[in-house]
């Protein structure tokens, strides 16, 4: 499938963003609605004509039962913050820098994703506020987007300018390809191996691509978030896949249903399930721009060590554009090439990170040199 657009329409965004929908989805929160507020201003100074939608998830301070419809007024907002000058302040900001802000339907966080953490799962309330905000989009191309996460300069919109014209295949569903971060854009032929694993921090690309995608996301159940607390792991699953308690990872949930209504042939009945791995490769390739972090100039206060040095785990484990293009180039790769490669450097960063053996060889160091020091100050 060809899709053609008219290139010249990024120059324009660059400019002041007259065509640009900004959609910021998250909760506002008594910590950092100081944040949201530097944020939605910072995306209203570089971009002063885009039409900005903030959609509010929860929040630990508004009561919402004063609201007469979706939409959140200033002075409902501001009740809770009459002595609190400075949390004041940074709503007037909000309101001021923002078209649209609304409040999503309720949802209560489901149980932590995996065994290892003890954060609750919010992606139900992103869910819904993704949705309620896409609702309000009015312009061609919208950039939608977590509201801790803020991209410091117009840099993605040249990154998506470079890759968008590439060749597409047989798996080309959107009208032009959507922008993604590579961060958690999960390579499953490497340590993780999940299909369909694409990052959902953003999407920047076409309207109606965007509003077509999640329009075919669900709430998630709570059987399925606690799945593998009562049922088995497949029998191939390796120690990092059996940290999930969830039967998809929140990013399979929310991209997997489109793609599925697309190729009704398409497999993902577990998170690690590969009958359709080389096809959500792809898919990929055909469908998204994988954005590196540091090229675009983002920041996120909670991630940020990963943007400014990825480790050797997060390059190993998130796929990169390099990967897509030379599966774009060649397609006939993934079949030999491509999979030996990354196998390799999977097994190499198994070996040293979670192999058994590994581990009691360092044990067997740890204690060598402790002798050794305690030999030496002796």
């Amino acid at each position: 499938m060809v899709h053609h657009f008219d290139i010249s329409e990024l120059d324009d965004l660059y400019q002041d963003g007259e065509l640009l929908s900004i959609v910021i989805q998250g909760s506002w929160l008594s910590k950092n609605i100081q944040d949201s507020a530097l944020i939605c201003r910072h995306w209203r100074q570089m971009f002063p004509k885009a039409e900005i939608i903030v959609s509010v998830s929860t929040s630990d301070f508004i009561d919402f039962s004063l609201n007469t419809d979706e939409r959140i007024c200033l002075e409902v907002a501001c009740a809770s913050f009459k002595i609190d000058t400075t949390r004041r302040e940074a709503l007037k900001i909000l309101f001021n820098a923002a078209d649209i802000i609304v409040k999503a339907h309720d949802e209560l966080p489901l149980p932590s994703i995996k065994s290892d953490t003890q954060g609750l799962n919010h992606v139900n309330l992103q869910i819904q506020a993704s949705k309620a905000g896409l609702n309000h989009v009015s312009r061609k191309y919208t950039l939608r987007i977590r509201s801790d996460l803020c991209l410091m300069s117009k840099n993605f919109l040249k990154v998506y300018k470079k890759h968008a014209l590439k060749t597409r295949a047989s798996y080309s569903t959107f009208t032009q390809r959507i922008l993604i971060p590579e961060i958690f854009t999960i390579n499953p032929l490497t340590l993780y191996r999940m299909p369909f694993h694409y990052s959902d921090w953003f999407h920047f690309g076409l309207s109606k691509d965007i509003k077509n995608l999640w329009k075919e996301v669900r709430n998630v159940s709570f059987a399925d978030s606690i799945h593998y607390e009562n049922h088995p792991f497949l029998k191939d699953t390796n120690v990092l896949e059996k940290k999930f308690l969830t039967r998809l990872a929140v990013e399979q949930f929310i991209h997997f249903p489109y793609f599925k209504k697309k190729f009704p042939y398409l497999n993902l009945d577990h998170h690690n399930d590969t009958r359709s791995l080389n096809d959500s490769l792809y898919i990929m390739a055909d469908n998204f721009v994988v954005a590196n972090l540091t090229e675009i100039d983002a920041y996120i206060k909670k991630y940020q060590h990963i943007v400014r040095k990825i480790s050797k785990h997060t390059r190993v484990e998130c796929i990169s554009q390099d990967i897509l293009d030379s599966i774009i180039d060649n397609p006939a790769l993934l079949a030999h090439a491509i999979p030996a490669q990354q196998k390799k450097r999977s097994n190499h960063r198994m070996f040293w990170g979670y192999d058994l053996r590994t581990a009691l060889f360092r044990r067997g160091c740890k204690s060598i040199n402790s002798v050794l020091r305690w030999y030496r100050n002796s």
